[in-house]
Order: structure tokens, then C-alpha cells, then sequence
């Protein structure tokens, strides 16, 4: 098992000092445990970026510890979900969440294998569906949940007017994954980004050797719970796994 020890938190909000100063106070307990880096957008980039990929591009580029905590400007962030993810991936999952993609962990040795998230999503939506069937695409185990806290009442203003209600992330996802009966195929490549050149650092493999795969994630945690409290939408594995967790269709690139 890779012990971690020191730990970089990303925090997207970049709206409001009081969501991020409340966000530090809740997760300082962590420091008991772990040497902890903070990464606020609101001090680095409070503009908008033009998708949610390209604001989690830019935490993992502009981070120096080898792992990182991604929290959304909604989420309450309880450090005993964070350590919680933090041994998860101890235990050998590539990626954990708490609350789908607004509350997850994972190290830059996972961007190494799979490329970065895909920013092609403009205006946000379907960054989330990408980043699973990555993770399928190349069997890795994912420990996805909505065990944490999170606000549904609002939303960041900071987004681009012009890709609201996912008008353009939704056209490109589909054109990018194939989808028929019993197959989804990446018929369009990860794009490489010149910008982040140099900026993962060496590949770890002492991290990579214990990852689990694929058929040891674990799905759709609390999900029923937070779809009654909180009207939240399926697992995005829905995609090629049914409510029974079977899968019913293959993921696969050309």
C-alpha cells in the first residue's frame, strides 16, 4: 500500500471568500494528519474558465504534490470524507468521489495513464460521463459516491453564457463516444495539451501497481438516498451499466 502523506486541496470557488474561508475550516482537521497544500481558483483564477475540465486541468498542472483533492464551490467538504478518500486510494482505487466529480481524489499518476480531462466540453456537462468511461476504457477502479454534503440550490455564476444547459458539452459527448446496442467506441482522440506540457511530473508506478480494476469499483454509493433528498441523477456509468450492475455494453476506442 502507498502511504500518503502530504496532500494538495483544490478548492473551485471562485466567487465567494466566505464558501472558501467556511471550506478551510471545515477540512483543517486534515492537517493532524497530513502535510496539507492549498490550491484556491478564487486566488489563482477567479475569471471563468470555459469548462469544467479546463478548471481541473489547471488545479492539477498548478499542483506540486503527487495527490490532490478536488472540491466544488457547493460541496461541504467534512475532512472525515476527505480522509476517507484519502485511504480509498490507499487501498488501490484510481479515482474516489463523494459527491460525483464535485467532491473526488485522485493522483496525477491516473492523468498520466488516461491524459487530461478532455476541455472540449465547453460550458460544462458530460465531463463526468468522459471522466468514467475513461476509467472503463482503461480498467481502472473507481469508488464513486454521494456520501458527502452538497448544495443543489445554486450554481457558480462564474460559467459561459453561452453553453448553458449543456447546448454544446452534450452534442460533442456524443459525437465523441459511439454509442450502439452492445458497444461504446472513443471515435475521437484525447486531445494533447500543450500548455500542461511537463506538468505531472515522473510516472509513479509504485502508485499505478496497486491499483485495482475495474471490476473492484465500487458504484453508485448512496445514490438512491441523495436521489430522494437531493433529486440527484443516476450513477454516469448508466451509460453501459444497468441498475443491477450489469454491464450491456463494452467500452472500447478506435
Amino acid at each position: 500500500m502507498n502511504k500518503i502523506e502530504e496532500i494538495t486541496i483544490c478548492l473551485h470557488c471562485g466567487c465567494s471568500r466566505d464558501i472558501v474561508n467556511k471550506q478551510i475550516e471545515f477540512l483543517t482537521p486534515l492537517s493532524e494528519h497530513y502535510k496539507i497544500h492549498w490550491n484556491n481558483r478564487i486566488d489563482r483564477h477567479p475569471e471563468s474558465y470555459d469548462s469544467y475540465s479546463e478548471l481541473i486541468n489547471d488545479c492539477i498542472a498548478t499542483s506540486h504534490t503527487e495527490y490532490m483533492i478536488f472540491i466544488n464551490d457547493r460541496t461541504t467538504p467534512y475532512a472525515t470524507d476527505a480522509k476517507d478518500m484519502l485511504a480509498l486510494l490507499e487501498s488501490g482505487y484510481a479515482a474516489v468521489t463523494k459527491y460525483s466529480v464535485g467532491f473526488m481524489a485522485f493522483s496525477k499518476e491516473l492523468i498520466r495513464k488516461i491524459g487530461f480531462w478532455d476541455e472540449r466540453y465547453y460550458g460544462g456537462g458530460y465531463e463526468d460521463d468522459d471522466f468514467v468511461l475513461k476509467l472503463r476504457l482503461h480498467n481502472l477502479s473507481y469508488y464513486e459516491s454521494l456520501e458527502g454534503t452538497y448544495n443543489m440550490s445554486w450554481k457558480s455564476p462564474l460559467r459561459p453564457e453561452d453553453g448553458k444547459e449543456c447546448s454544446k458539452s452534450e452534442p460533442y459527448f456524443y459525437s465523441k463516444w459511439n454509442q450502439t446496442d452492445d458497444e461504446i467506441i472513443r471515435v475521437i482522440n484525447e486531445e494533447e495539451y500543450e500548455k500542461y506540457k511537463d506538468k505531472l511530473g515522473n510516472s509513479r508506478k509504485d502508485i499505478s501497481s496497486n491499483w485495482k480494476d475495474w471490476s473492484q469499483s465500487k458504484i453508485g454509493v448512496y445514490f438512491e438516498e441523495r436521489k430522494i433528498t437531493n433529486g440527484a441523477g443516476p450513477s454516469r456509468t448508466h451509460h453501459f451499466r444497468n441498475e443491477f450492475g450489469n454491464e450491456f455494453r463494452k467500452v472500447t476506442s478506435v
